[in-house]
């Protein structure tokens, strides 16, 4: 084999301009460093080169050359040789373009120019492998073109360069595919949302895979695009109603090559469906699940888009201004999306699609308000509904149902007049001729939408085939009506050839038929089908000169008889047209046939159309409404019969009840007997109520409400249009009389009356069945007899009602009284339905009779009020209306409550007198009630404004006074503007009536009417324009009306979302109508107005006051007890400094700091009471009338404080004083008796011997004799504290009178008096008469026991004044007697209600005093005798002799003095701390703990104490509860004290806190005084320990007390080290709280450790806490409960029987049963000293007693439990007061226990769920 690696070439590479060649052995060593010579030849050129490799590149060759090559290796010549041909280069870039199936053009790149060459390219085509086309080009050409090929066909087609016959470049081969054919025979199906597309195939190349892309787009040029293989197409999610362009091509691949066709194209517009426009409109939910008008008249948020509004808004924009009777509802317009294009389309909807799509998704009940909207505005409503997709149609007799002209219309026969139109795009608008027919030139209205309306032009989608109707009724002036009698006009929407059943229906119920045509000839075989319709007129409008002989060609043709013939060529205008119609019209009704709606009802289902009321829950509400009703005759009779509940006696329970409250007719029976009367009588009318049978009626009625929901809303319904129908009838006549009888007998106002009551008596609405609920559901409830179940779910059903949008009767208005029960009931009811959701606000509207307030309201809201057919409204009834869940919480409330009243009756029904309180009562239930108060005025009528004004004003001033402040609008009724100055004189007249309202109701301070409420000249009037635009009936509502009512509803929603008061729940709101219903039933509405928010707002005030007051005093307390700690320390610290302190300017420091402390205290708690104020918790703005007092009481509080703090800081400073004196005597005694000592052992040192114990005693003894003889010792001066004591009580008294001054005199010695009892001495003038008879001995002795008690009252409070000084162990002062004097004359100035003769006041004083001075002068002399100088150092003579002898023999006394440091200095101190605490400590946990509840306000205490007193039945402490008051609630508190202290050792647990407290300061302060020590290594002894001592007090020194004389004794001789007597002291003191801790354990009975307290005595300050300003009320003496010492008004929640206080009637001498609460509610006198001896009446005793609120008895059962416990003591009163017992109404004698324990909770009701928690 040859050697491949020698003697022959390798060409690795060859191409067109270079070639690589390699030679020799392919593995040769690269690192041999070999030389080779290479050489190469082409023609006659040779090339030489070298290299080291063995490898080449030769370059720049020419192509298609033949090369020769050598080369040779310089070592050892070896030869390798060889030869080669450079490539010669195709063409680049070879492609092709197919731009026609059957053609296609190449294009390629020629390669670089061959130098001195010519060459050509040659192209071949090949099909299937086999050529079928060549062509040969110049090299210069670069493209070409074959042409009849195949379409969709693949070829391949290759290119080369040819130089030679035989040389040519390598081929480039190329793929070809040929476009296919499109589709053909394209062919389109449409729907609404889809379309189908279908086509065949083109023709192609079998093998070849063909697919079809379809490419759509809409209008909007949004595309897109599907690809299938099949030959159709269905494209889906289209919109309905829009144009799509639809684009096909063929599609083939192969070899990842991708053709196209060209496009095959259609244009088809899509079907409309009805889901595709409400999805438009944002509906598409509402066509199934159909909306309410529960959602639709919900208060949502107001939103930018109502001024800009989107497509989806419109629907909702339209039912709102709708609902408000906006007759500019159909001028709606939506913002565009895009920016501004000419020639864009308008983005909307026509507003009869609108109308039809909203129609179609409301439920029957929103179809009825809608087309009863529309009626109101003059609108046509739909009479034929059609359906787009189903191309049915109903008849709307449902939805007319409601709409009343003078009857109801779907009921009246009336002339139909049909409009039609046949063919596609009119000349005229049909709807606007039509408009133009029904319009004056006075008064001109769109009553059908036609296309020069806003957004009219738009196309319409669902709404052709819409047949409305609309009516024309006369005024009755000839010169202003078109028609002289009513009419009904129809208009078929749309072309009638597409529309036949709706076409037919109006043919078989018109009188004529209106046919608009404009090409006769197009719709010839279409009118020959026509020539048995019934007067058909037709109406051809065709321009142009040869129209009319056209025309009349074209009729000739027609095979159709007609009635009229209408022809309107270009000469004639409108009008005249407009004419020639109205001409035509008025002689078809000159001869026409009437049919009513209901009758119309016949003929459609005939024609396949269908019935709105043919479906099940309608007719079986029919059906039970017909039950009901077929029975109904006379309606007065019917009522007596079917609804006898409401009539006689429920008139009978509501006089009766407001006598219970005003007593006028009581004359001189005895009240309570008189009201235990009433309440029989009472009781026997509702048992006659009772005994009524439920009457199948009410039954059937109860069971129509019981039935589904659905079913019960139609069955209402169906009552309130069929019982408004015969209402009508019974009223047309009874109403021409009444207008007759106002023309003729004006005067004649009892037949006035009669009528009236005539008209009352024969309306029945739904309201009456309702009315007749109630009082079954009262009358069972007050029996507690239940004869029919469903009677107990009637609330629950009606609070449903409420919710689902049904008005409530608040107020009967029959007979003006409220079932306050069923009302409060039905409340509770909607509470637990919509809890936690059940916040409201409550808007009202007050009014003159007939001034449009109910309209007001219905605009406003939406709403409909119940009332009495074609009347005013009656009483007043309310509305619940719901927020929508976004706007919650921006109004801060989740339902709006609505109120309707009855107008404020004018003078001519009844006597001025009785309306205007009526009137009033009224006004001031329902401004009570409101958040927002409307108030209709005229500015055009000034008395009746005058009327109303005085009326509102009074409500308002009422509503100030009881803390409820509403919101007032005025809203002035057809009026455009109220100019500035009209508007100034309104605010003056306003000022005016406040100040006579307030004078009247007695309420002085309020002089302008922004005093009683907010009110703004400029934000609180409103001008309303008139109700109707034009002349009824055919006046629409005015647009500017329902504008300006808008603008109302938005000032109330901006007010009540900025509302600071919060919003009231359910139940809150039926306790506001219970209490101001109760309170407007008395004559003096202010005070007898009692609420339960409000004393639950005012309980809860009182109790965080209480609060802050005893954080405020506990404060200043604890301050003055240190400060008190820090002065009593200065003397210990004085006497043994070398720089005595100024206790006067400490005293002066110390005043300074507590005016410091008083003015942080005082503003933190003025900031807590303005918080509370401010804040938002429920029902505070109802005390906001309280907040005056309770800033008093703050202020009060720091003036008492800080006469306190200052009396406390003087007697300290005082005491001090005089210790500081005795204190220097002691000393400078101890120093010189130290100085004996220290000389005497020295002396005894220096003997050589040493003493005994008995010598040292000797010696001691004889040096203390000696010195004590030395020494002369002053004692301490004695005072004649009886002597100071008697000058200061003759200083107090020597102004009073003559015989005052005498008894003084007679005083020979003040230290004999007062001891014993007091008595007060007879009096003989000003006896007290508070009965109508004259005076008596009895009365005489009542007043003496009033003031005994009073005086034993005082005497008490005294002698726990002088206790409290005398225990203090200190000396006496003369300010003592000076503070006694004051108190006892603050004592006697509380007791004004009974004045106390200067006699007894100084019998009194003289008596107090004697006792004071006795207890001073005991005190004095124990301070002079226990502070003794010599009498001190002789107590202290053994510890000095054991000093002495430690001294003497040199003993460490470390250990002995600590111990005796630590048990004689400070464990003395350590229990005073203890006790001065305890106090403090021991209310705060009475007010904090389980019992705080009972005295957190003094209305808590009262319900505390009077049940305690139930439960324990014991009359001895119900006596003296009642007599000695402060003394019982006194030991009271005490017993409840050590109850609660003596349970688990708490008090013992309180005692040790504050000794482990206090100890381990006292280790830390000693621990602190040793370190120092050692610090400055300090060896001094002696008085070095006394000064580290004092040092560790004066760490605590406002803490401990330094007994002085203790520690100098102990520590004034000895010789510890200071170091190790700490060590030493500290040790003791560790062990000391064990001790003391034990001590405890020994002492720990409550009792006993109570009455040790002297400082500060828990059961005195929470005595002093619940007894407040300690007033009693001035008729039953039953105690003040209001918060707060500054109060201006006093009230109590329960009073009592007067005869419990010990009250006789004078000529019987039996006690009174009489209770003042029902007393002044009625007419009956008193007279007492007060009143001058005159009679006075009951109801006006503020004139007497203006401090007092005394609220009259709302009910019998208010003072059940004071009724009780006389009833059951009755016997043992009578004994104890020694008088004969009360006549007591039999009643009371059937009061259980448990009614008397209700009445407690009643009563308080507040607290007992409170104390309950």
């Amino acid at each position: 084999m040859e050697d491949p690696s020698e003697g022959h070439i390798r060409f690795t590479h060859v191409g067109p301009y270079s070639v690589r060649l390699e030679w020799g052995s392919p593995t040769v060593d690269e690192t041999e460093q070999k030389m080779f010579r290479i050489r190469w030849k082409a023609e006659r050129v040779t090339y030489n080169n070298t290299t080291y490799t063995n490898h080449f590149e030769m370059l720049n060759l020419s192509p298609g050359t033949t090369y020769s090559i050598k080369v040779v290796a310089n070592e050892d010549n070896k030869c390798f040789s060889g030869s080669v041909s450079t490539a010669i280069p195709g063409p680049k870039n070879f492609d092709y373009v197919s731009e026609d199936p059957t053609a296609v053009s190449l294009s390629w790149t020629p390669p670089p120019k061959i130098l001195n060459r010519e060459y050509r390219f040659q192209v071949i085509l090949y099909r299937n492998e086999q050529e079928t086309q060549s062509v040969e080009v110049e090299s210069d050409v670069s493209n070409f073109s074959f042409g009849h090929l195949l379409p969709a066909t693949e070829y391949n087609a290759t290119i080369c360069t040819i130089l030679d016959v035989d040389k040519q470049s390598e081929p480039t081969v190329l793929f070809i595919l040929t476009k296919p054919f499109p589709p053909d025979n394209l062919q389109i199906k449409s729907g609404a949302t889809s379309v189908c597309l279908k086509w065949t195939r083109p023709i192609t190349d079998g093998r070849i895979n063909h697919k079809f892309q379809v490419i759509y787009s809409n209008e909007a040029n949004a595309t897109e695009s599907i690809i299938t293989e099949e030959t159709e197409a269905n494209i889906l999610s289209l919109q309905p109603g829009a144009e799509y362009s639809f684009s096909v091509y063929t599609v083939i691949e192969s070899n990842g090559k991708r053709l196209e066709s060209t496009a095959v194209t259609i244009t088809q517009r899509t079907n409309i469906n009805m889901e595709s426009v409400l999805m438009e409109l944002g509906l598409q939910t509402y066509l199934r699940d159909k909306l309410t008008l529960k959602t639709v008249l919900e208060i949502i948020k107001p939103s930018d888009e109502d001024q800009t509004p989107s497509i989806t808004s419109l629907p909702w924009l339209f039912l709102r201004k709708l609902m408000m009777a906006n007759s500019l509802a159909r001028t709606l317009k939506c913002a565009s999306e895009e920016s501004t294009d000419f020639n864009e389309d308008q983005k909307g909807i026509n507003p009869l699609d609108l109308i039809t799509a909203l129609f179609h998704c409301a439920d029957p009940f929103l179809q009825q308000e809608m087309a009863l909207k529309m009626s109101l505005c003059q609108f046509s409503v739909p009479l034929l509904l059609p359906n787009c997709d189903t191309k049915e149609c109903t008849l709307m007799l449902w939805a007319l149902r409601d709409i009343t002209k003078e009857n109801c219309i779907v009921q009246t026969d009336l002339p139909l007049i049909s409009f039609v139109r046949l063919g596609k795009n009119p000349n005229i608008s049909k709807s606007e001729l039509l408009n133009k027919l029904l319009s004056t030139s006075q008064q001109n209205h769109d009553a059908f939408v036609h296309r020069k309306m806003d957004n009219g032009n738009l196309q319409k989608k669902i709404c052709n085939g819409l047949v409305e109707i609309t009516w024309y009724l006369p005024s009755g002036k000839k010169k202003n009506d078109i028609f002289k009698d009513p009419v009904a006009l129809a208009n078929l929407r749309g072309d009638i050839s597409a529309f036949e059943a709706q076409f037919a229906f109006l043919t078989q119920t018109s009188s004529a038929v209106f046919l608009f045509c404009d090409d006769l000839d197009s719709n010839q075989k279409f009118l020959n089908s026509l020539q048995h319709k019934p007067k058909l007129v037709l109406v051809c409008t065709n321009d142009g000169p040869t129209s009319k002989e056209n025309l009349k060609q074209s009729l000739a043709q027609i095979k159709l008889k007609t009635f009229s013939t209408i022809h309107k060529d270009g000469k004639m205008n409108d009008s005249e047209f407009v004419a020639k119609i109205k001409k035509t019209v008025v002689g078809i009704l000159a001869d026409s046939t009437k049919v009513s709606i209901e009758k119309m009802s016949e003929i459609a289902p005939e024609l396949g159309i269908i019935i709105d009321e043919n479906n099940t829950s309608c007719q079986k509400a029919k059906v039970r409404t017909d039950q009901i009703i077929k029975d109904i005759g006379n309606i007065p009779e019917y009522k007596t019969k079917e609804l006898p509940l409401q009539g006689k006696p429920w008139k009978e329970i509501s006089k009766l009840e407001k006598e219970m409250c005003r007593l006028k007719n009581a004359r001189k029976q005895n009240i309570e007997h008189y009201k235990s009367e009433l309440k029989s009588q009472i009781q026997n009318l509702r048992m006659e109520q009772g005994s009524h049978r439920m009457s199948d009626t009410i039954y059937q009625f109860i069971s129509g409400l019981c039935c589904s929901s659905n079913e019960q809303q139609y069955f209402l319904k169906w009552m309130k249009v069929t019982l408004d129908s015969l209402t009508r009838k019974h009223l047309s006549s009874l109403k021409e009389q009444y207008m007759e009888a106002c023309k003729t007998t004006k005067e004649d106002k009892e037949h006035l009356k009669e009528l009236d009551n005539q008209i009352v008596s024969s309306s029945l609405g739904v309201q009456h069945f309702m009315r007749e609920l109630s009082q079954l559901y009262e009358s069972a409830h007050s029996q507690e007899t239940w004869k029919n179940s469903a009677l107990k779910n009637l609330p629950e059903l009606c609070a449903q009602l409420m919710l689902n949008g049904f008005p409530l009767e608040l107020v009967d208005g029959d007979v003006s009284n409220i079932p306050l029960t069923w009302i409060g009931d039905v409340l509770t009811a909607l509470n637990k339905l919509t809890a936690p959701h059940n916040k409201i606000r409550v808007v009202t509207v007050l009014g003159v009779q007939s001034t449009g307030k109910s309209t007001l309201l219905n605009t406003m809201f939406g709403v409909q009020f119940a009332v009495s057919s074609g009347r005013c409204t009656r009483g007043a009834f309310m509305l619940l209306l719901g927020v929508s869940e976004e706007f919650r919480a921006e109004l801060q409330c989740d339902y709006l409550l609505v109120i309707d009243t009855e107008g404020l009756k004018s003078p001519e029904l009844a006597e001025k007198a009785e309306s205007y309180e009526h009137d009033n009562e009224l006004a001031t239930l329902v401004v009570g009630l409101s958040d927002i108060t409307i108030v209709n005025i005229s500015m055009e009528n000034a008395i009746e404004m005058k009327d109303i004004l005085q009326i509102v004003v009074h409500a308002f001033l009422r509503m100030k006074e009881v803390g409820k402040k509403p919101c007032c609008h005025f809203v002035h009724q057809n009026a455009t503007e109220v100019a500035v100055r009209e508007r100034n004189i309104l605010l003056q007249k306003l000022d005016d009536m406040t100040q006579a309202a307030a004078k009247m109701e007695k309420r002085g301070p309020n002089k302008k009417f922004s005093d009683i409420l907010e009110y703004s000249v400029d934000g609180s009037n409103w001008c309303i324009p008139g109700l109707w635009l034009g002349t009824p009936p055919m006046a629409p509502v005015s647009a500017g009306y329902s504008e300006e009512v808008s603008n109302l509803k938005e000032g109330i929603l901006d007010i009540l979302k900025a509302a600071k008061v919060p919003a009231q729940d359910f139940m809150a709101f039926a306790e506001w109508i219970r209490s101001l219903w109760k309170a407007v039933q008395f004559e003096n509405f202010i005070f007898s107005f009692r609420n339960t928010l409000v004393v639950e707002a005012y309980s809860k005030l009182c109790a965080e006051f209480n609060t802050w007051e005893w954080t405020f005093k506990k404060h200043m307390t604890d301050w003055c007890t240190k400060s008190e700690i820090k002065i009593t320390n200065m003397g210990a610290v004085s006497v043994q400094s070398v720089k005595a302190l100024n206790i006067d300017g400490v005293l002066a420091d110390l005043k300074y700091e507590a005016t410091d402390e008083l003015n942080k205290e005082e503003k933190i708690l003025f900031g807590k009471i303005e918080e509370y104020f401010q804040n938002e918790e429920e029902h505070v703005h109802l005390v906001e009338n309280h907040k005056e007092d309770f800033l008093n009481s703050a202020r009060g509080l720091r003036r008492e404080t800080e006469m306190y703090l200052k009396n406390k800081l003087e007697n300290a400073v005082l005491i001090q004083k005089g210790i500081e004196k005795v204190e220097l005597i002691k000393q400078k005694l101890r120093d010189t008796m130290k100085e004996k000592v220290l000389n005497l052992i020295r002396a005894f040192r220096d003997r050589r011997h040493s003493l005994s114990d008995g010598d040292l005693d000797a010696e001691f003894k004889k040096m203390w004799d000696g010195t004590v003889r030395q020494h002369s010792f002053i004692a301490l001066p004695r005072q004649d504290v009886v002597k100071e004591t008697y000058r200061l009580l003759h200083s107090n008294l020597e102004m009073k009178s003559g015989a005052v001054r005498e008894m003084l005199l007679n005083v020979t010695s003040l230290d004999k008096c007062g001891i014993g009892r007091f008595f007060v001495q007879s009096e003989t003038e000003n006896i007290i008469q508070t009965f109508p008879y004259s005076p008596s001995p009895e009365q005489k002795e009542n007043r003496s026991s009033l003031i005994q008690r009073e005086c034993e009252r005082i005497s008490n409070n005294c002698e726990i004044f002088i206790s409290s000084k005398t225990s203090a162990k200190s000396d006496y002062n003369s300010a003592d007697i000076q503070e006694l004097l004051c108190l006892i004359d603050n004592n006697l100035e509380s007791c004004k209600d009974f004045q106390i003769s200067p006699e007894n006041e100084a019998a009194l004083k003289i008596h107090i005093c004697g006792n004071a001075a006795r207890a001073f002068q005991r005190m004095h002399d124990d301070y002079i005798h226990r502070n003794d100088p010599l009498k001190c150092l002789e107590r202290f003579r053994e510890q000095w002799l054991a000093d002495f002898k430690d001294l003497y023999y040199e003993r460490d006394q470390c250990q002995k003095k600590a111990e005796m440091c630590a048990m004689q200095c400070f464990a003395p101190a350590v229990m005073e701390y203890i006790q001065k605490r305890l106090g403090p400590d021991i209310v705060d946990e009475m007010l904090t703990g389980e019992r705080a509840v009972d005295f957190s306000t003094r209305s808590f205490f009262q319900f505390s104490l009077l049940k305690q007193l139930l439960q324990d039945d014991d009359f001895n402490n119900i006596y003296e509860y009642v007599e000695n008051y402060e003394k019982f609630v006194t030991g009271w508190i005490s017993e409840k004290i050590i109850e609660h202290f003596s349970k688990d050792d708490t008090f013992l647990k309180l005692e040790k806190k504050h000794l482990f407290v206090i100890s381990k300061k006292l280790m830390e302060a000693v621990i602190a005084q040793r370190e120092t020590y050692i610090r400055r290594s300090s060896n001094v002894q002696g008085r070095s320990i006394y000064i580290f001592v004092a040092k560790v007090f004066a760490c605590l020194n406002k803490e401990l007390v330094i007994p002085a004389d203790t520690l100098n004794a102990n520590l004034v001789i000895n010789n510890s080290d200071p170091a190790v007597f700490a060590d030493c002291l500290l040790s003791s003191i560790y062990k000391m709280p064990k001790s003391l801790a034990e001590q405890l354990d020994r002492e720990s009975d409550v009792r006993d450790n109570l009455s040790r307290l002297s400082l500060y005595r828990p059961q005195e300050v929470l005595f002093s806490r619940v007894f407040g300003c300690g007033k009693r009320c001035p008729f039953c003496r039953v105690p003040c409960e209001a918060g707060g010492k500054e109060h201006a008004e006093h009230f109590a929640s329960a009073h009592r029987p007067q005869g419990i206080g010990n009250f006789r009637w004078i000529s019987t001498g039996k006690l009174i049963p009489d209770i003042c609460s029902s007393l002044v509610a009625s007419d009956k006198e008193f007279r007492c000293e007060f009143t001058g001896n005159k009679w006075h009446k009951y109801k006006e005793y503020r004139q007497i007693f203006p401090d007092w609120r005394i609220q009259p008895d709302p009910s019998i059962e208010a003072t059940d439990f004071w009724k009780f416990i006389f009833a059951k003591y009755n016997a043992k009163f009578a004994e104890r007061y020694k008088v004969v017992p009360a006549d007591l109404p039999d009643d009371w004698h059937r009061i259980s226990v448990q009614q008397a324990n209700k009445c407690l909770r009643d009563t308080f009701k507040y607290l007992d769920t409170v104390t309950k928690r």
